[in-house]
């Protein structure tokens, strides 16, 4: 070729003049096409990029569908918080792990650095490892702990007969119904008279900033729980048997009617995604239950593996709390009853009739502490005082749909719980903590406590911690049947 253009008299630089020309204009073009598609590409990652708060939730609904579809559970003790004399009737643990709080009997509202916790930065003492199951070597890291005041007229106020007049004594009542905000920016304390107190509990820690009083309230508000966009709670008096719902922001009473009875010892808002609610021997009365839902799509809501949309719905995006039915709610009484209600369905503007009745069996004797759903909200579990319990399906709930017995020395089953997967079910009694397997129908003892009512099981939402508290939850004064303690349990799947 170099002889050619030799011959040819054709200079090497003016060979490709026109070849260069257009390589370049083709390298503009295709310059400006990779610019372009780098930004559309840039825009589509943007749009896709996963925030701080998404990742976060994504975790939790991971750890949550991981606990939901193994078929077994481990549980080891790792804290053993000591609350010498006083038995604990509400816990509630904050957004992200940081504060766990609990009220107890001695008119404390306490509060934890779990996190600190959970690192043995508190241990405990070599007398309090006597009490308490071989291995567990951390107590609660206490922040602070502020008291659940009476509030007084001035002309009530007794003064200390010390030299300094002025000092003040605040008059305690004991810590029933609890709930705290998710980010800790305030609690809701609920006493034996009734009221329940707004306070600071982050920022101006224990500033009472308002009292929500009725007349007609009889004593021991023993359930307080928030609404799932914490801007409303909910309360129910034990002996007035009235459930009453307050707006935060303006503090007035939004609902106020009469559910139950009898005295009222549990009461548990039903989980999202069960069937509607149904009874051939009530049709007249429930057929519309729920008027939002088609029973063409009755099959959509059903909790299935691999529905990541579902699995979602479980976690509140916001408050990383579990969502709940605010409409639907369960209910357990002394006299044995277990009633289900729809707020949206009344009767009378002032008292609520059951959509559904759980009534016990001429065999079961009256008493019971503890009912609770299971995840699906199409079972229920009745803790009874001979030593059972009682599993009822709501779509069939003329009976029991099994009873099922626990050692007769194990004493009343005082709370019940059941796990995700809905094959084991956690019952305390006065003896130990048990797990039950419903599928091989067989118990195993949980380590930790031992004697003493069990106030409260509780599984944090992602179902790695279980806590349970030992108290009476004021429902049995002339019981006082406590351990003082309270355990954290590391769950793992099996």
């Amino acid at each position: 070729m170099s002889t050619e253009i030799e011959k040819n008299n054709i200079p090497k630089d003016d060979l490709f003049d026109d070849v260069d020309g257009d390589v370049s204009l083709i390298q503009e073009e295709n310059a400006e096409t990779s610019l372009d598609d780098k930004k559309e590409e840039d825009e589509k990652l943007e749009k896709e990029k996963i925030s701080p708060e998404q990742e976060i939730h994504f975790l939790h609904t991971s750890l949550l569908h991981a606990s939901m579809i193994t078929e077994k559970y481990s549980f080891t003790p790792k804290i053993a918080i000591t609350t010498s004399g006083s038995g604990i009737n509400s816990l509630s643990l904050t957004k992200h792990y940081k504060f766990l709080f609990l009220g107890g009997d001695d008119g404390f509202l306490r509060k934890y650095n779990f996190i600190k916790s959970l690192k043995g930065e508190s241990p405990l003492t070599i007398q309090q490892k006597h009490f308490v199951v071989d291995g567990v070597m951390n107590n609660g890291y206490i922040s602070s702990y502020t008291p659940n005041e009476i509030l007084q007229k001035k002309s009530e106020i007794k003064f200390p007969s010390q030299a300094n007049q002025e000092e003040y004594y605040p008059v305690k009542s004991k810590v029933l119904g609890m709930d705290v905000h998710s980010e800790c920016d305030f609690s809701l304390v609920g006493q034996e008279n009734g009221d329940v107190l707004l306070q600071g509990c982050r920022y101006k820690e224990g500033k009472l900033y308002h009292l929500f009083r009725e007349q007609d309230n009889t004593g021991m508000n023993n359930f307080i729980k928030l609404n799932k966009n914490e801007d409303c709670f909910y309360s129910v008096g034990f002996f007035d048997k009235r459930l009453r719902k307050y707006d935060l922001n303006t503090g007035n009473l939004i609902l106020n009617t009469v559910i139950g009875d009898s005295q009222l010892s549990s009461l548990e808002f039903r989980p999202l995604h069960g069937d509607p609610i149904s009874d051939k021997s009530h049709e007249s009365d429930i057929d519309m239950l729920f008027e939002d839902e088609d029973e063409d799509n009755e099959n959509d809501d059903k909790l299935e593996q691999g529905d990541r949309k579902i699995y979602d719905d479980y976690i509140n995006k916001d408050t990383l709390k579990m969502n709940f039915d605010e409409n639907v709610l369960l209910t357990s009484q002394l006299n044995g009853k277990a009633f289900i209600y729809d707020t949206r369905i009344n009767t009378s503007p002032t008292v609520n009739q059951p959509v559904l009745s759980l009534d016990r069996l001429n065999e079961t004797p009256p008493w019971s502490l503890s009912a609770c759903w299971d995840y699906t909200g199409n079972k229920v579990f009745i803790g009874r005082r001979n030593a059972s319990f009682e599993i009822y399906d709501i779509r069939n709930p003329s009976k029991p749909e099994k009873t099922v017995r626990l050692p007769k020395k194990s004493g009343e089953v005082t709370c019940v719980k059941t796990m995700p997967n809905n094959k084991q079910v956690i019952c305390g009694s006065i003896d130990n903590i048990r797990v039950y397997d419903l599928e091989q129908d067989k118990f195993n003892i949980i380590p930790g406590h031992h004697g003493g009512f069990i106030s409260n099981i509780v599984i944090d939402p992602t179902s790695r911690f279980m806590f349970t508290t030992s108290g009476n939850r004021g429902v049995l004064n002339n019981q006082n049947y406590s351990t003082d303690l309270t355990f954290v349990y590391n769950i793992d799947n099996q």
